[in-house]
């Protein structure tokens, strides 16, 4: 072998192995790259889970809203309407959980110890014992001392108390607060802010959603305060009702631990509600006893000593029957007991609100025994029977009156007085039109009061105080002069629950509103217009003509009502939770 070929036989057996070599260092490659695509792909499969078990999550949970939206509603199956906690400032804030555990979990969202605690309410801005609330960031660790802050109904959803339920566990519904949205702001140096109502507002004033955005919830500057989005005044502006504003809250964990909690805010719409723009009451009835602490047994309305009820029209001209009057128009009516006494007494319309108790005589529409509220003694007569509605008692405002100036004789103008006391054959004048503020009025027998000019209306309010027990006495013949002949030209206004005393033959035309107050008529005489008293007692003859003009009786002042919403709710909001 040549020198030659030796050293090419040398280099050849250095060179042998060096394709074994790149082909493992190609198949450790194809390995990593197999590996990492096996493991990329079971990442993007635990990827999907992850988001495929998250979306379910988040869908049970807007499922829990959806169900307590449908729930809510006053006429839905299974509704909890009546369930959702009081929506009143008066009322301690309350929360209603709807609960929907799955076979065999325990979920209790009110026990910070349970795995569903509910660790966003002390975020809804409620200050209640035992509640703190730490940074907006920061889940909740407490709740509200005891357990009557809450209340719980169970889910309706199919399946639900079974392993297939739809996995949220709760729904949490309570009223929204001014600052129930917070979050944190301030770059490196954080503070607490607020997605307020209006920024101006108390933090803990509830919302209302008056049908276009929230508002703060108002009491309405009246007395009472209003307590609820829904209370309006029943007579004057026109009203501007709202209806509150709900927090739905929702938390669903799915088997493998995924969690959502998601939050809506809902309103029903607010109702239309018209009401009159002058405070009256109705004089449906004529000459009126609203019977309060009275019964059939005990009347409220009794007449008698051979009088007559009869009516007439101001509107037509002066009391002449029976070109202007006639029985027929003298209504009277009560809502607590009516008796008619005397041979001679007359009388046209009788409504009372239970007239079906069988006689004697044994008819309907005629006097009957408790507990028909109609009964006579004698052989009175009346036009008709008619079974009425009961009227409530209105309420009336007489201002305060501090005067220490009194009247006795001469002209006053309208204005603030004590006492106003005619003494026997006196006589004062009172000017019109205007309002008149007096604590009590004592006429003397023969003495009058008359207005000038007698076309215009003045109005005198009564306080009754010095003289709670009678703040009108009239006495033998005195007379209050109402020359138009219109009782409304001469109102009188009394809140209170002393005795409008009209003894000896007093004379007048006039219009009473006293609704808490006794009226007793004696001496035989003459009343023009309209009575609207608690009971009234006219066993002394006074013949009573009723106004058929007044249809209306003023001094009334607006009471607080409140409406109904009803309907389905409207989502006003919704967002995702990070708790």
């Amino acid at each position: 072998m040549t020198k030659q070929s030796k050293m090419q036989s040398q280099s050849n057996t250095r060179e042998r192995g060096v394709a074994l070599l790149f082909c493992l260092f190609a198949l450790l490659i194809l390995t990593a790259v197999t590996t990492s695509m096996i493991m990329l792909t079971g990442t993007e499969t635990s990827v999907n889970y992850n988001y495929r078990t998250e979306e379910i999550a988040f869908f049970a949970a807007k499922s829990g809203i959806y169900e307590a939206l449908d729930r809510m509603q006053q006429g839905a199956p299974n509704s909890i309407a009546s369930s959702i906690p009081a929506l009143t400032t008066t009322t301690t804030p309350g929360v209603l959980y709807i609960i929907n555990a799955g076979s065999s979990l325990t979920v209790q969202p009110w026990n910070p110890s349970n795995a569903y605690f509910d660790d966003e309410f002390c975020h809804e801005g409620y200050s209640m014992t035992g509640m703190t609330a730490p940074s907006p960031d920061v889940p909740c660790t407490t709740v509200p001392t005891g357990s009557s802050w809450y209340t719980t109904v169970t889910s309706n959803s199919p399946w639900s108390g079974t392993s297939t339920a739809m996995p949220y566990e709760w729904v949490r519904i309570n009223w929204k607060q001014n600052s129930t949205e917070s979050y944190l702001s301030g770059g490196t140096t954080p503070v607490t802010s607020y997605y307020s109502v209006n920024s101006g507002g108390s933090s803990t004033t509830p919302a209302c959603w008056n049908g276009a955005s929230e508002a703060l919830f108002s009491t309405g500057g009246v007395t009472p305060a209003f307590t609820r989005c829904e209370n309006y005044l029943t007579c004057g502006a026109a009203p501007s009702i709202t209806t509150p504003v709900l927090m739905i809250t929702a938390l669903a964990v799915t088997s493998n631990g995924s969690r959502q909690m998601v939050q809506a805010e809902a309103a029903l719409n607010p109702p239309t509600i018209t009401v009159p723009s002058t405070c009256t009451t109705s004089d449906a009835y004529g000459f009126f006893a609203y019977g309060q602490g009275y019964s059939c047994s005990s009347p409220s309305f009794q007449f008698g000593g051979n009088a007559t009820i009869d009516g007439y029209n101001s509107a037509l001209g002066p009391y002449n029957p029976p070109t202007n009057g006639g029985t027929s128009l003298g209504n009277l009516g009560t809502n607590q007991g009516m008796v008619l006494v005397g041979s001679s007494t007359h009388v046209g319309n009788v409504y009372v609100p239970d007239d079906t108790s069988p006689g004697p005589p044994a008819v309907a529409n005629a006097p009957g025994s408790c507990p028909d509220d109609f009964s006579t003694n004698g052989t009175p007569s009346y036009s008709s029977v008619k079974q009425s509605s009961v009227m409530p008692v209105p309420t009336v405002y007489v201002p305060p009156d501090a005067s220490s100036t009194n009247a006795s004789s001469g002209t006053i103008v309208p204005g603030y007085f004590q006492d106003i006391s005619v003494s026997s054959h006196g006589s004062l004048t009172l000017t019109a039109p205007g309002n008149y503020y007096v604590d009590c009025i004592t006429m003397g027998s023969f003495g009058s009061i008359t207005t000038s000019p007698s076309n215009k209306a003045i109005t005198i309010y009564l306080t009754g105080t010095g003289c709670a027990s009678s703040p009108l006495t009239m006495n033998s013949h005195s007379t209050i002069n109402n020359a138009s002949g219109v009782s409304a030209n001469i109102a009188i206004i009394y809140n209170g629950t002393g005795t409008l005393s009209l003894q000896g033959g007093p004379q007048m035309c006039a219009v009473i509103n006293a609704p808490n107050a006794s009226a007793v008529f004696g001496g035989g005489s003459n009343f023009f217009g309209t009575i609207m008293a608690n009971n009234i007692d006219d066993h002394g003859g006074v013949n009573l003509h009723f106004d058929t003009a007044d249809t209306t009786v003023p001094g009334v002042v607006a009471s607080t009502a409140t409406a109904t919403a009803t309907g389905s709710y409207n989502t006003l909001a919704f967002h995702s939770l990070s708790y």
